[in-house]
């Protein structure tokens, strides 16, 4: 899959400037510091459209200083108009956390349908409330594109996987079956597609190959789930965690806590995601 890269280049980046550039360039981007990039050679592919993200913190931007900017270059490289709507915390089903039950999936796919944002209120958290912002404002007919970044809080906060058939917010597969159903009522000609996490470790910064969370589940089993997931309500999934070229040995290089992506790690998401969009979904 393009956007794959050695573990040995990704090693590099943080710390060479030389290698960042050739590293970024091998995905047709050009860089002008942390804050600036630009795409190199062929651009607007989509040539319109709307694409809409939904997910974590990871897509919403935790920590670094362009850590909610992946919606944005996807839309800059495919010549669409992107939305963020991933807020810190939350996971597909009902969270551990009972707060942050109305930012995940499952509760912003019922007030996308419903078009009832009553349960969702602002805090005063400024990512938060700046997805929320965007998901109120945007106008859902013209969205062609959503993605749906889960798994990374499901297994570090221990959601239940369940089954096949559920369709309820009580486990992580139940969830992403109801959302997708209802964000393919809601937004009928829309592309949804599903996206897993890159390797990160456990809660307590374990190795999440060896060691499962409390329930019993690696990370790879909600890979597995999500793929699954996909399979059944026919829709992509763009797998990261094994083909995203990002593992225990060099998650470090790019992220800035070992979970949420560095401005490296971002771009590399972007190129990933992108790539992906204009290939297979």
């Amino acid at each position: 899959m393009r956007g794959a890269v050695a573990p040995s280049r990704l090693w590099m980046i943080e710390s060479r400037p030389m290698e960042r550039r050739a590293f970024l360039k091998t995905f047709g981007i050009g860089a002008v510091g942390l804050g600036t990039a630009f795409w190199a050679g062929s651009r607007n592919t989509m040539r319109g459209g709307c694409y809409l993200q939904l997910g974590t913190s990871i897509s919403a931007g935790t920590g670094s200083t362009h850590g909610g900017a992946t919606p944005s270059l996807i839309g800059e490289r495919l010549g669409m108009f992107a939305i963020n709507g991933a807020f810190p915390g939350s996971s597909a089903g009902q969270h551990k956390l009972p707060s942050l039950n109305p930012v995940s999936l499952y509760a912003i796919a019922d007030a996308i349908s419903s078009g009832d944002w009553s349960a969702q209120k602002r805090t005063g958290e400024p990512v938060r409330d700046s997805s929320l912002g965007n998901l109120r404002a945007m106008n859902l007919p013209s969205v062609t594109h959503i993605a749906l970044e889960y798994g990374a809080n499901d297994f570090r906060y221990d959601r239940p996987i369940g089954s096949d058939d559920d369709v309820g917010s009580d486990t992580f597969k139940g969830a992403l079956n109801h959302s997708i159903r209802l964000l393919r009522n809601s937004c009928p000609t829309a592309r949804i597609f599903l996206i897993t996490p890159w390797w990160l470790p456990t809660q307590d910064d374990r190795d999440s190959d060896v060691h499962p969370n409390k329930l019993g589940y690696f990370l790879r089993d909600y890979i597995g789930a999500m793929l699954r997931v996909a399979e059944i309500n026919r829709v992509p999934c763009l797998d990261l965690f094994n083909s995203g070229g990002v593992s225990k040995t060099n998650y470090r290089a790019l992220t800035h806590d070992g979970v949420h992506p560095n401005n490296w790690g971002v771009l590399l998401r972007a190129v990933q995601i992108s790539s992906f969009i204009s290939t297979s979904v």
